[in-house]
């Protein structure tokens, strides 16, 4: 609020000039090559594994050993994964803020209305202490959860 309507989608950027600013700018830039690592490792981990055994089922992989090898190795899919998000960042930094209310509303709303009332049904459903209150009120939730990724998903790509 400081900064008034000037403030850009990344904010360190907004920063008036001075070492001070440069000086964050600095840090979280290192910090964000630092935890690039670790924010996509289980990302990557689950994704090496879906291609690599979907690689196995393809027939025409199977034919041919080399090919098989090559596309089924970790470090190949990682490396082609890894470049995707790199061409992905290049072509959308100039509408950072759309990709990152796509990406919320497409993954953040399941993640915050559609998984967890699916997950208790699931754990205490299964327990059979689930009464049918609560398990309409579950499917009511994670509903509205699905009706809310579509709105916000459909509102981002209809502005873009």
């Amino acid at each position: 609020m400081s900064l008034g309507n000037d403030v850009r989608t990344v904010l360190t950027t907004s920063l008036p000039e001075g070492s001070a600013a440069t000086s964050v700018q600095l840090a979280y830039s290192i910090a964000v090559i630092f935890t690039f690592p670790l924010q996509n490792f289980p990302a990557l981990e689950i994704s090496c594994r879906a291609i690599a055994n979907a690689m196995d089922d393809v027939s025409c992989c199977s034919r041919n050993p080399t090919i098989s090898r090559l596309l089924t190795n970790r470090n190949m899919i990682s490396s082609l994964l890894v470049g995707l998000l790199a061409i992905v960042a290049v072509t959308t930094m100039n509408s950072l803020d759309k990709v990152v209310s796509l990406m919320g509303g497409l993954l953040g709303c399941p993640i915050a209305f559609v998984f967890p009332p699916l997950i208790h049904y699931k754990l205490v459903g299964s327990a059979g202490k689930l009464t049918p209150t609560r398990a309409f009120l579950n499917g009511l939730v994670a509903f509205l959860g699905i009706v809310a990724t579509l709105i916000a998903t459909i509102t981002t790509i209809a502005t873009w």
